[in-house]
């Protein structure tokens, strides 16, 4: 055999690798993922009379493991071979198996269209080729694939290494950049008409310094104001003469002997950030009746909890900075005029919980310029962004008085526009996906055509590239969103290389080893989220409402009724989609009577009316939950309650926990999981998806559990268990509860994520303004042309 792979598979072992390979060419024409490649494995070794346990050991089962796809096309077997995270290896062998050699990632693309197409694979296609690994030169690469994700620290190290190197001209690019700096009208920092060079700064700085060090470290500002400005200083070096000290320190050690953490810390006291724009065009965003609406869940609690959370930092901030400043924040939606219940038809909604922020919405025109009155889908809104861009241009430069210092997108649509914005406003972007549609919805590049009239993905996944390449930065909730882990791609990485038959190739669609990568997990609302057993925070009221609305009242828009409500309940709480498998998990509470023998299920999601539902995916799963309740006999055992109020799902979580129930969370898949955390912050022992976020939340069968919730029968087999090991162990229920409760106050505070990224900002925008405008130059530009030749034309395109 000509072996692209001597150190893979062993001589002994080529036998049985070709044997098994023919034995699948039986089915050509087939495309194969990892799973169906391991299953047929072990099957082969089971009709072969081989011991899998001994054979999944072997160095063929260690290479067939990382097989992440499979195609039988043309008399050839074409293998991706993902042989790490992040980077794979592309094989083409002959059917008899005795010929392998590597393949570019072009050709195997080639390979892919024709499969899809049905035609011969050229070698010289005409298809239009999308590559933008070229334009990372400017910028270094973090070389292992574990630290993928923790960009900042790798950059910090790159350009405090390069301020050693050069410490000249980055002692003059550091001294440019902290004269820059203006809030208000007001001169920060320095004052450039008196502190004209790097030299003046230094010498000014050691007698500032002198001076400060014999003042009590408690003196105020205002006391040493006057005596600062004659040197050259204006506020924001601190609020008293101790902070003022340190920082000051700081930048000295920088001229001298630049660090690491010398200049994470001093850049991240430098005031920068006051305004910050948040874009979110899609669904219902609003603070009451919209959770559960079609397009309408997460997100908006990520956001609004987000804008909180930054605020009280932002105004922390420039206390400890001396200087007397009001942040704005200002998220930016749709405005729906058919709004029903909802506050969607407001142009301005203050954010409960801030005294500075607020929800701006604007209207989406028509090509005709007329205004569209109801929802859209967020897979159907492609046409009405360009024009949604420019209007939140003038209208945030209005609110604002100026630019933002900061634009954060948020999913596909709302990171397009956040990548117009911030290439006409030239600040710093940056990108949060929450989900990649690509990975949730199988094979929806290879067959995008087939679902274009529902789904438009040509236009999202062609969004998704722009945005992530022309960001300063991204964020995620988990590594698991940038690069998967061993068994399964990451979202991110999902992107680096894929074909739309008929449409184009992305030969690289992201550099997943590009520092621009952080991993910043969000925390939850602890004013509304905390154990069931602190009963002083707890209103008896609101508690008793609740019980009784959960397990009791007849109402028309509540489902069912329990024939024994002291059963333990299984409670879930989502949007009513696919993807959310709500419908899965009901399935699994029907297939296992014993379960139904012990708990009942409570179901708050979407609505039990189908004639209120504009959604398709949604109507579907409505009719799926009546056709699973009715095949399940579960009347008396299941209650289908609307969505829960935002501000009262604490409560219902508690008062399940009250119960000694549990919450489940049966997604697909789940990017992060906001809903896991808040559960477990309550007390609920709580079950998550192994596909994604959770995984990253939950410590198996210590802090909660993990389940495959591809199969329902799985789902239904962990419940029972947790159900019969608590019943033998009374004090496990509270052992998982109390583990899930440590877990989250330990490692998931909106404190810690509004620290970091305010300091990723900052940090990104030194880099921008020292190192990599500059370099971004050509990729703004490349992605400029993908936008108005391609992108633009094609949503306008969508009726």
């Amino acid at each position: 055999m000509v072996n692209a792979m001597p150190k893979i598979i062993t001589d002994d072992e080529q036998r049985d690798f070709a044997d098994f390979m023919y034995g699948l060419f039986a089915e050509e024409g087939q495309f194969f993922l990892r799973n169906d490649v391991w299953l047929r494995w072990r099957q082969w070794c089971r009709e072969h009379e081989k011991p899998v346990q001994v054979m999944e050991h072997s160095k063929t089962a260690g290479f067939l493991k990382k097989v992440n796809e499979l195609l039988i096309i043309d008399n050839l077997f074409l293998i991706m071979h993902r042989h790490q995270r992040g980077k794979i290896r592309l094989y083409r062998m002959n059917a008899g198996c005795d010929h392998m050699q590597e393949i570019s990632i072009s050709r195997y693309l080639d390979y892919k269209d024709a499969y899809v197409l049905g035609n011969r694979p050229a070698a010289n296609s005409d298809t239009l080729e999308i590559d933008f690994l070229p334009f990372y030169d400017y910028s270094p690469s973090v070389r292992a694939v574990k630290n993928v994700g923790n960009g900042i620290r790798f950059l910090n190290k790159h350009l405090s290494s390069t301020m050693f190197q050069k410490a000249d001209e980055w002692g003059d690019k550091l001294f440019d950049f902290i004269q820059l700096h203006r809030m208000n009208g007001q001169q920060l920092l320095v004052n450039p008409g008196i502190l004209q060079s790097r030299n003046d700064c230094l010498e000014a700085l050691d007698e500032t310094i002198r001076v400060l060090e014999g003042q009590d470290p408690e003196t105020p500002y205002a006391e040493l104001e006057r005596d600062m400005k004659r040197n050259g200083f204006e506020p924001g070096w601190g609020y008293n003469a101790g902070r003022i000290t340190e920082t000051m320190e700081l930048l000295r050690g920088l001229f001298f002997e630049p660090r690491s953490d010398t200049l994470e810390e001093f850049i991240s006291r430098v005031p920068m950030i006051s305004k910050v724009a948040i874009l979110s065009p899609h669904g219902w965003f609003g603070q009451e009746k919209v959770l559960g609406k079609p397009d309408t869940g997460g997100q908006v609690i990520y956001i609004l909890d987000q804008v909180r959370a930054l605020e009280k930092y932002l105004i922390n901030e420039f206390e400890m900075a001396g200087i007397t400043v009001e942040p704005r924040i200002i998220v930016v939606t749709r405005l729906i005029p058919n709004a029903g219940d909802t506050s969607c038809n407001q142009p301005r909604e203050d954010i409960i919980g801030t005294d500075y922020s607020y929800i701006l919405r604007i209207p989406f025109y028509d090509e005709d310029g007329n205004g569209v009155p109801d929802w859209i889908s967020r897979f159907k809104i492609w046409p009405y962004l360009d024009r949604f861009a420019k209007d939140c241009e003038n209208e945030l430069l209005a609110e604002l008085r100026g630019r933002p210092d900061l634009i954060v997108g948020n999913y596909s649509d709302g990171n397009l526009v956040a990548t117009l914005l911030s290439n006409r406003f030239k600040v710093i972007q940056c990108t949060i996906a929450h989900a990649l549609e690509k990975t949730k919805y199988l094979f929806s590049d290879l067959y995008w055509h087939n679902m274009e009239q529902d789904y438009h993905f040509s236009c999202q996944f062609t969004a998704d590239i722009l945005s992530m390449n022309r960001s300063d930065f991204i964020i995620t909730s988990t590594y698991q969103e940038i690069a998967g882990t061993d068994d399964r791609m990451g979202q991110y990485e999902s992107y680096q290389y894929y074909t739309m038959p008929g449409l184009y190739q992305v030969i690289n669609g992201i550099n997943l080893f590009s520092p621009k990568f952080n991993v910043v997990p969000p925390g939850v609302d602890e004013a509304n989220y905390f154990p069931y057993y602190q009963a002083d925070r707890r209103t008896e009221s609101r508690t008793r409402h609740w019980a009784h609305r959960i397990f009791q009242e007849q109402s028309e828009d509540i489902y069912g009724h329990l024939d024994d409500p002291e059963k333990p309940p299984v409670f879930t709480m989502a949007r009513l989609d696919r993807i959310k498998n709500i419908t899965g998990l009901v399935e699994a509470f029907g297939l296992v009577p014993e379960l139904r023998e012990h708990c009942n299920l409570v179901v708050a999601a979407g609505t039990i009316h189908m004639d209120k539902s504009q959604d398709v995916e949604e109507r579907n799963e409505i009719e799926k939950m009546y056709s699973l309740i009715e095949k399940y006999q579960l009347q008396g055992s299941i209650r289908w309650l609307p969505s829960v109020p935002k501000q009262e799902t604490g409560e219902v979580y508690r008062i399940i926990a009250d119960k000694g129930g549990m919450f489940v969370q049966p997604a697909l898949f789940e990017a992060f999981g906001l809903t896991v955390l808040e559960a477990m912050q309550c007390g609920l022992p709580t079950f998550g998806p192994i596909f994604g976020g959770p995984s990253e939340i939950i410590i198996n069968r210590e802090s909660g559990y993990l389940m495959n919730t591809s199969k329902p029968e799985m789902m239904a087999g962990d419940m029972l268990n947790f159900i019969l090991k608590w019943e033998k162990e009374p004090e496990h229920w509270k052992t998982i509860s109390e583990n899930g409760i440590k877990r989250v106050r330990e490692n998931f505070t909106w404190a810690k994520y509004s620290g970091k990224l305010i300091r990723l900002t900052k940090l990104y925008g030194f880099w921008r303004f020292a190192e990599s405008e500059k370099g971004m130059v050509r990729m703004n530009r490349y992605c400029d042309l993908f936008y108005h030749l391609f992108l633009k034309p094609r949503a306008k395109a969508i009726e």
